[in-house]
């Protein structure tokens, strides 16, 4: 049993995750009262685990899910009942009807609201940018374009300069 990091008296209901942009992560742990007290969810809602969902809806097979198929796999909703897998990615779109409610249901939401690392686009533009660079570089090498080279040589320690955060 985890007691509440706020009030320290409560058993925790709810375990926040965080993780920075190093990787690191960190955990908070709060009870209903001080969760809905920050503003954090629907604490007060018990929420159903995915796998009590799955084993409902494992029960719950009926003809019309059978007919229902993935046009891309072939997999019969009724199967992603059976299993609570999907087939593939096109699953999505086809069982979309009978998935976003049930999303919603596990999730709290059919959307996801979260953060994406404030710098990670520009990192990832910057490392694209420098194995575009070098790539290029071999070529201008292997051409034996060494001015190009030069050239391409100081670009790749320019850009590899830039600050990334």
């Amino acid at each position: 049993m985890k007691v509440c990091d706020i009030c320290q008296k409560n058993e925790s209901s709810i375990t926040i995750t965080r993780v920075d942009k190093d990787g690191k992560s960190t955990e908070m742990h709060l009870c209903s009262k001080c969760a809905l007290e920050k503003g954090i969810g629907e604490a007060g809602k018990v929420k159903l685990s995915v796998l009590e969902i799955l084993a409902e809806l494992k029960d719950k097979i009926k003809d019309e899910d059978r007919r229902l198929v993935c046009p891309k796999c072939g997999i019969a909703f009724a199967d992603f009942k059976r299993l609570g897998r999907l087939g593939c990615e096109n699953c999505y779109n086809a069982f979309s009807e009978r998935l976003l409610p049930l999303i919603k249901r596990i999730h709290g939401s059919s959307k996801h609201i979260g953060r994406r690392p404030t710098d990670g686009d520009k990192d990832a533009k910057i490392k694209l940018e420098a194995k575009r660079l070098r790539d290029e570089l071999k070529y201008a090498i292997a051409a034996e374009d060494y001015e190009k080279a030069a050239r391409i040589r100081d670009k790749i320690k320019k850009t590899e300069k830039e600050p990334s955060g």
